[in-house]
């Protein structure tokens, strides 16, 4: 009865802070917000609300209790099971989750969930069953099951402390970073003199996921997760043998009985950026790339080092592929530019090799003779910074001495697809109809230009099928050749044409008159890209 009555006060208290008609705009009931979150106000701009850890007051009114939010990247590691968090003066223990009703009845229930992460390339397939990658196509391993979409959290304030429990909670969690694309994207071959150099892909609307697998120095590393009382929603002991707890009296003393082992896990949906060298790189020569790279770009676009995150994928420790994501809510509009323009990319290079004391010839300019303070391997003044404090001892800026010298003569191959660029425009080739179609599209290829993503695309509606579309743009392309001068097609071009225009598609044509096609192509240079290398 004891127990019942406490969680009853607490959730009364819980509500009137969250009800808080003093200041209703910081108030997670405030309409406005609702409705932005339910898609009813798509043209207003809110951030996604965070997680928050409920702190209870020292004493009986509820006017004294608050909460506690923190962003939700930061969250599934700050407020983890049985993390510590320090308040005013007190510690507090992450004791609860604030789960649902009845969550532990069926399964069907939809709070939790089961993904596949490739062990490979990072990426994550949620809700269906995949025997091979969708990006990379390599095989799936394995299946993580009972993910657990992090709720608010709340705490327990901690009487005992002593030196063997600070150290016990400073071993923090495994946490396990992956993405998603909702739709497919383009890939970028990025060359230097005419071989593969690496692959970008940008995703303006990628989910990020970020996933705590359990503590970083636990037993059992196939072991995933943290055990939950499904019932209270308190967090369990591992097992009966586990005595981190024993004396600890701020936990259950038993469970419900519904008990199950969970995956907390948060996702955001975040513009990002996928670099992948052609040729493998070891662990040391992505370390050092990684930084050198978001140190650049932050220095180039004038970013804080919390606006750009990099992580290095599939983890650490096997370092394939660098993934840069934007944290602000709605992006900062950088890792975009850098996808088309060679040129942003060149002088991305040039400022890392510039923050990593190289000139533009690769010579050091720490040399004992040029008056700046010496750097061997690595210092704050280049690579190092308190974010990759567990890099540092495999930092070494002469390992990517010559990749960004060679960058700095990179020219791109632009694919609207996850294809090579090479692979698809033989695709839309094999698809031409005419010869003209083809050295259109040859030139386009030859230039250096934007290529369209569909050939010979149907639309029914207006009875018409365009030679090319740009799909993502909504562009139609016509390349009309001697006999669209004829008066009767003329008359039937422009019925088809202006169907499409009402449709709120583009259209383009082009003559047979190849004199002509370089200034369309300079008038709709947003769409086609410019000449590249």
């Amino acid at each position: 009865r004891k127990v019942a009555e406490n969680l009853l006060r607490q959730a009364r208290q819980q509500l009137d802070i969250l009800q808080a008609t003093d200041n209703v705009f910081q108030s997670d009931f405030y309409s406005y917000r609702y409705f932005a979150t339910e898609g009813f106000l798509p043209g207003y701009s809110f951030t996604r609300l965070p997680i928050s850890a409920y702190i209870p007051s020292r004493k009986s009114s509820a006017k004294s209790d608050t909460y506690l939010s923190r962003p939700r990247f930061l969250a599934v590691s700050e407020f983890g099971p049985k993390a510590i968090i320090y308040h005013e003066g007190s510690k507090y223990m992450i004791n609860r989750v604030l789960m649902p009703v009845a969550t532990h009845d069926e399964e069907s229930s939809g709070y939790f969930s089961r993904a596949q992460p490739c062990e490979h390339c990072g990426y994550i397939h949620q809700h269906v069953e995949h025997d091979l990658c969708e990006r990379c196509g390599q095989p799936l391993a394995h299946t993580l099951n009972n993910l657990m979409l992090m709720q608010n959290v709340e705490t327990v304030r901690r009487f005992r402390i002593n030196s063997d429990e600070e150290d016990r909670f400073r071993q923090g969690f495994e946490i396990l970073t992956r993405y998603h694309f909702n739709t497919t994207y383009p890939t970028t071959t990025v060359q230097v003199d005419g071989r593969d150099f690496f692959h970008l892909t940008y995703a303006p609307t990628a989910t990020i996921w970020r996933i705590n697998l359990g503590k970083t120095r636990r037993k059992n590393k196939n072991e995933k997760g943290f055990m939950l009382d499904l019932e209270r929603g308190f967090w369990l002991k591992e097992s009966e043998a586990d005595t981190d707890d024993a004396d600890d009296t701020t936990l259950p003393s038993e469970s419900s009985g519904h008990k199950r082992r969970v995956v907390p896990y948060v996702t955001e949906t975040k513009n990002c950026l996928l670099l992948q060298p052609a040729d493998d790189l070891d662990t040391d020569e992505m370390a050092t790339l990684q930084s050198a790279l978001k140190r650049a770009i932050q220095a180039e676009y004038q970013l804080e080092d919390a606006e750009l995150s990099c992580v290095a994928l599939p983890d650490d420790s096997n370092r394939r592929i660098l993934l840069f994501y934007e944290v602000a809510e709605g992006g900062a509009g950088v890792l975009n530019q850098l996808i088309d323009d060679a040129d942003a990319l060149q002088q991305i290079a040039k400022t890392a090799l510039s923050i990593c004391h190289y000139d533009m010839t690769g010579h050091d300019k720490t040399d004992k003779n040029t008056g700046i303070k010496p750097c061997v391997n690595a210092c704050y003044d280049c690579l190092m910074n308190y974010g990759n404090q567990r890099d540092h001892r495999i930092l070494d800026r002469a390992l990517i001495r010559d990749f960004l010298l060679a960058m700095t003569r990179i020219t791109i191959q632009a694919s609207p697809n996850q294809r090579p660029r090479e692979v698809h425009y033989h695709n839309l080739l094999a698809q031409c109809e005419s010869d003209l179609e083809k050295e259109w599209l040859t030139y386009l290829y030859d230039g250096g230009y934007h290529l369209p993503t569909h050939a010979q695309y149907p639309f029914d509606p207006c009875q018409t099928r365009p030679d090319f579309i740009y799909h993502g743009d909504n562009v139609a392309i016509y390349i009309d050749g001697i006999h669209h001068d004829k008066p009767n097609q003329q008359k039937l071009d422009k019925s088809r044409r202006d169907c499409l225009e009402d449709e709120g598609i583009t259209v383009i044509v082009f003559g047979y008159q190849k004199n002509a096609w370089d200034a369309i192509l300079t008038n709709y240079r947003d769409l086609f890209g410019g000449r590249h290398g």
